[in-house]
């Protein structure tokens, strides 16, 4: 108890030195949380923006058609049978299914021609499945069976297009045909997938089918579940009881469908690593420079406590100790900080669109309005991280004041 009250007073002696030392350590922390939390949000963001708008939870799907479902080709498809609906919709934490076909098509306004995605969907069961009639910012949404599509306003700026227009679609059919569909537009949408509102063409599912020849044929089911978290454990459950019926058929959760995003999401962490390796560095150097300054400053008092008996460990747990507390303040300081950033992005986020136009231009399926996220597990690690560097850079500094000759210390020889 002697030897804290000892560095308790130490750090009381130097309250300006130990205050900007422990402030250094507190925004390199605060930059970290503020990092973190803003990066959680940033992943939460663009896998709802994923799960909601592109992929649903679960997708049931033909096994060669996945290993070629960027070409989207027209071979390979599924059937929708009653049967297989049925064990979908007998699964745990169900909550909705519904059918799309996608198909390449170039997208025509009568004088330029765009190469697009077009998805042939059932409207009723797929606004269950995704919310894309949220982000309808003109018009309605398709009706069944009809000569109808939405698109996104961006891509309807490009081709001139607004809501009451008539546009063609020109693709190729399941036999290498070629042929048309007139529509017309009758919502537009804005959502915050970049990649749904440039590139994708939505219409009534009978109608792409009869117009590829495809009737009952569909690309994949997409399923939605009740909660997020169990979608790669019920891909697992339900694929086993669908390859009893059809072994061609395979289920895979929405994660992989979002390869490049979760890369990314790595990538991030990475960079949250060198941030924290950053910030012990400073760390370290700050709390060296400390120790060693408050060490040359009382070499006459350190000869006395070797003199008065005080052997070289208690002497380095004295330094030690002290140095603990400056870590210790500067992650409380810091953490007090970052929570102060945090609550205001969680309460008013950030407007994405201030900063950058379009994110899909990076890779990211993200828009709109991004909130920082808690990570208390993250607090934990800061300040434990504060007080371990602090340690850890205290001690050989600590050792080289302690095993000064207490006769040449009292002596006020410094080397």
């Amino acid at each position: 108890m002697f030897l804290v009250k000892l560095a308790l007073k130490n750090l009381t002696r130097h309250q300006r030195r130990v205050l900007i030392t422990a402030s250094i350590i507190a925004l390199g922390i605060a930059i970290f949380l503020i990092y973190d939390s803003i990066q959680i949000g940033m992943n939460k963001l663009s896998f709802n923006n994923i799960r909601n708008l592109e992929t649903g939870h679960l997708q049931v799907i033909n096994k060669k058609y996945w290993s070629k479902r960027d070409q989207l080709p027209l071979k390979h498809l599924i059937s929708q049978k009653q049967q297989l609906k049925s064990t979908i919709t007998d699964l745990a934490h169900f909550k909705a299914v519904t059918p799309k076909l996608k198909f390449s098509a170039n997208l025509n306004n009568g004088i330029n021609q765009l190469p697009v995605i077009a998805c042939g969907i059932a409207p009723k069961t797929y606004q269950q499945v995704f919310t894309i009639e949220e982000y309808l910012v003109a018009g309605r949404m398709i009706k069944k069976d009809k000569y109808q599509v939405i698109m996104g306003q961006k891509l309807a700026g490009l081709m001139d297009f607004k809501v009451g227009d008539y546009l063609t679609l020109l693709f190729k059919t399941k036999t290498g045909t070629f042929n048309t569909i007139s529509a017309k537009i009758t919502g537009l949408f804005h959502t915050n997938n970049p990649e749904i509102n440039n590139n994708l063409v939505y219409i009534p599912l009978g109608i792409a089918q009869q117009a590829l020849n495809l009737e009952g044929q569909i690309t994949q089911l997409v399923v939605r579940l009740d909660q997020d978290g169990i979608a790669k454990k019920i891909s697992k459950e339900l694929e086993r009881k669908l390859i009893t019926k059809d072994n061609q058929l395979t289920v895979h959760p929405w994660r992989d469908f979002a390869g490049e995003v979760i890369a990314m999401s790595k990538a991030e962490t990475a960079e949250k690593t060198t941030i924290m390796f950053l910030i012990l560095i400073i760390a370290a150097v700050g709390i060296v420079n400390t120790i060693l300054l408050s060490s040359l400053e009382r070499i006459k008092e350190i000869g006395m406590m070797k003199a008065l008996g005080l052997r070289v460990k208690e002497i380095v747990i004295v330094f030690v100790l002290e140095a603990m507390g400056i870590g210790l303040i500067g992650g409380i300081l810091g953490s007090l900080l970052g929570s102060i950033i945090i609550l205001y992005f969680n309460i008013y986020g950030i407007n994405l669109s201030t900063f950058v136009s379009d994110l899909g231009d990076w890779g990211l399926p993200v828009m709109g309005q991004l909130y920082a996220y808690w990570n208390p597990s993250a607090f934990i690690l800061v300040i434990s991280f504060g007080v371990v560097v602090s340690l850890i850079a205290s001690i050989l500094p600590a050792f080289w004041a302690a095993r000064k000759d207490p006769v040449e210390a009292i002596a006020g020889d410094y080397n």
